[in-house]
């Protein structure tokens, strides 16, 4: 298990801090864009509070099961939420992912890509994981790229949450 200081993660340009409960209106705002979600196993379906309160406390479990979980990324100089990125074990595939979220606003500027290396990292170097796996829809090619510029090497095409998805994978020794 990681001590709670060891969670926050320093990156340039903002800090990612675990996701809390007060979060909760910021990622009920990204789950309820239709443009934001529509690459999500939800596919543009915006999710009630009560379903986003579900999944947040989720996230906010992970973190006691498993040592790692999603985080809050907080620009530095506003400490305002703009998103979300993490870790998160997949049941029904034995795997670790990473995943991520981000407003609009700040899409394009390389933060998801900066975020999702800042988990793979402590994935690696405080959770002790080996392998760590990336999903996203075949379509989604912003996504892909992100997963692409964080290290991720294309694995294979995978059938997970109803979808047709592209798996994409980093082993610690590749780092």
């Amino acid at each position: 298990m990681t001590q709670s200081n060891e969670r926050i993660l320093q990156v340039d340009g903002f800090i990612m801090r675990p996701v809390q409960i007060s979060d909760l209106d910021v990622i009920t705002a990204l789950w309820s864009d239709p443009v934001i979600t529509k690459f999500l196993p939800i596919r543009g379906i915006s999710l009630s509070r009560e379903s986003v309160e579900k999944g947040l406390i989720s996230f906010l479990e992970h973190w006691n099961t498993y040592g790692y979980g999603v985080w809050a990324i907080e620009e530095s100089f506003t400490s305002q939420m703009i998103g979300y990125c993490g870790l998160r074990y997949l049941n029904d595939l034995n795997e670790t992912e990473v995943l991520y979220g981000l407003a609009k606003d700040y899409w394009g500027r390389g933060i998801t890509t900066k975020a999702a290396k800042a988990a793979t990292d402590f994935g690696f170097s405080k959770a002790g994981l080996k392998k760590i796996i990336a999903l996203a829809l075949p379509e989604n090619c912003a996504s892909t790229r992100v997963i692409e510029k964080a290290g991720f090497q294309y694995e294979k095409k995978i059938h997970c949450f109803g979808l047709d998805a592209v798996c994409y994978v980093i082993y610690k020794n590749l780092v």
